[in-house]
Formats: structure tokens, C-alpha cells, sequence
């Protein structure tokens, strides 16, 4: 009995602690600040584990090597993604440069693509990464249409993404956003 009554006065002393920490407001939310790595840690692992419990149910349908496919996701991404994602030719947004985390760089050369794990972020989004669900907006055939553009955009050149997505790039732009 003198076991479970320690138990239960850690479990209510650490609520307690909790509930004091979150009031307190100590912790600063702002998105121009940097995360404690502790926090990053914790915040990145939960995320990694969540998107590959949920990657079973994912399907990836055939077809995504589509040239029609691939362009209509081309120009999705320019309306909707490049804002934050930047991409090759293209200067980085206001927006972009004011979230925290950054967002990826889609384009990176060494960067190699999973299409069921694509799908898992654009459909459902990352909470606390500025990164929306498309899942009430668009079509999963849109999204897998995404999906295809992006498993063709690790080194992508400016040329390359403008005749794909329609945009106006410079060649001496930097290419997309700091993060990685």
C-alpha cells in the first residue's frame, strides 16, 4: 500500500509540475526562436513514429512515372507548395523565411523520395510545422499527383522546373528553403 500511495503522489506532483510549467508560460512558442533540442528531439521523434505506424495503409497507386501525372503535380506544387518549399530558380518567400521549422528542400540532389511518405505529409499535414493537410482541398488523385512530382525533383535544375510546373524562375536564384 505504501508502494502505490508513492506512485500516485509522484503521478499527481509530476501533473501538478506540468500544469505549473504550461500556466507559467515559460516556454517560448515564438516560431522565430529556436526549439531546445530536447524539445526538437521529442517533437521529431513522436513525429517520425507516427508517419511510419500510418504507412501500411498507404497504397501507392501505379502510374506516378506519368508524364501528364507528374506535370499536373508540377503545377500544383507551384500554386500550392512553393511558397514554403521554394524551388529550383525560385527566391524564398517572406513566409518561408519566417517558419520554424524550415521547411524541406524538396529538390535536394541526395534527397530520396517515398511516395507513401509523401502522401502521408501532403494529405494529413505535420502538426507544429506550418505544414497544411491538402486531405479537404484536393483530390487524392491530386495529391498522388504531387507525389509523382516530387519523386522527380531531387536535383532538378530551374530550367527543368519551370518547363514542368509553368513558373517564372531565375537561374540565380537560390534554389529552396535553408531547411533540410
Amino acid at each position: 500500500m505504501k508502494i502505490l500511495l508513492t506512485i500516485f503522489g509522484c503521478l499527481v506532483a509530476a501533473a501538478v509540475g506540468g500544469l505549473v510549467f504550461i500556466y507559467s508560460g515559460v516556454y517560448d512558442v515564438s516560431a522565430t526562436t529556436p526549439d531546445n533540442p530536447i524539445v526538437a528531439w521529442a517533437v521529431h521523434k513522436a513525429s517520425d513514429r507516427s508517419v511510419g505506424a500510418r504507412l501500411s495503409a498507404i497504397k501507392v497507386p501505379a502510374g506516378l512515372d506519368q508524364p501528364a501525372t507528374i506535370a499536373a503535380g508540377a503545377h500544383l506544387f507551384s500554386q500550392n507548395c512553393s511558397v514554403c518549399h521554394g524551388g529550383p530558380g525560385l527566391e524564398r518567400t517572406a513566409i518561408a523565411q519566417g517558419l520554424n521549422p524550415q521547411p524541406p528542400d524538396l529538390f535536394r540532389a541526395t534527397r530520396v523520395p517515398a511516395a507513401d511518405e509523401n502522401f502521408q505529409f501532403i494529405k494529413y499535414g505535420v502538426k507544429m510545422t506550418a505544414m497544411p493537410g491538402f486531405g479537404p482541398s484536393q483530390t487524392d488523385e491530386q495529391i498522388w499527383s504531387l507525389v509523382a512530382f516530387l519523386g522527380v525533383a531531387p536535383g532538378m535544375t530551374a530550367p527543368d522546373y519551370s518547363s514542368k510546373s509553368g513558373a517564372k524562375v531565375t537561374e540565380s536564384a537560390p534554389s529552396a528553403p535553408a531547411g533540410g
